[in-house]
């Protein structure tokens, strides 16, 4: 399976579910807006239940979905890990500076992934920080804590314009 078609099951998995906790989760409505934002750099690490993986890629997904969730896609050559929270709670520092309260954790296999049920979440309590992504050596950090273990991802940007799509879900 094409890494582009797991991205899109995966997309799907994370758009259906609200980050918020306590709320019910909200399912894509046809015609509901996300937007991808890619930046290039350096994957410097990258934790699943606290073991080191390996063979980070070096571009970072960052998704916003019109149910107001953002997410932050740290991906291997056959998995992604998604740090996701809701946008309300965003605390923005300094013009440069951010931190995000993460509240889910979403991951996939995408060598195996067919259905976007085979995506797993774990609930967690984390945050995402990060600065302006179009300077050269800005970070992107992400810690979560969950019942399966530590789950961190670290980018740093190497200053080429990110790239910006926005698309429609359903038909």
């Amino acid at each position: 399976m094409t890494l582009s078609l797991a991205l899109a099951f995966f997309l799907a998995a994370t758009l259906g579910a609200d980050a918020a906790s306590g709320k019910p989760k909200t399912k894509p409505r046809a015609g509901q807006l996300a937007q991808t934002v890619t930046v290039s750099g350096e994957c410097t690490r990258l934790v699943q239940a606290g073991r080191p993986v390996g063979g980070c890629k070096n571009i970072l997904v960052n998704t916003n979905y019109g149910t107001g969730v953002s997410g932050y896609w740290f991906m291997t050559g056959n998995s992604i890990v998604s740090f996701a929270g809701g946008g309300a709670r965003r605390l923005e520092q300094a013009s440069d500076h951010v931190i995000q309260s993460i509240e889910r954790v979403f991951l996939a296999d995408t060598t195996n992934i067919v259905r976007e049920e085979d995506a797993t979440v774990e609930t967690a309590i984390g945050f995402c920080r990060f600065g302006d992504v179009t300077k050269r050596g800005s970070t992107i950090e992400c810690v979560a804590h969950t019942r399966a273990g530590l789950y961190e991802g670290a980018f740093v940007t190497d200053g080429n314009p990110p790239k910006l799509d926005t698309f429609q879900i359903g038909p």
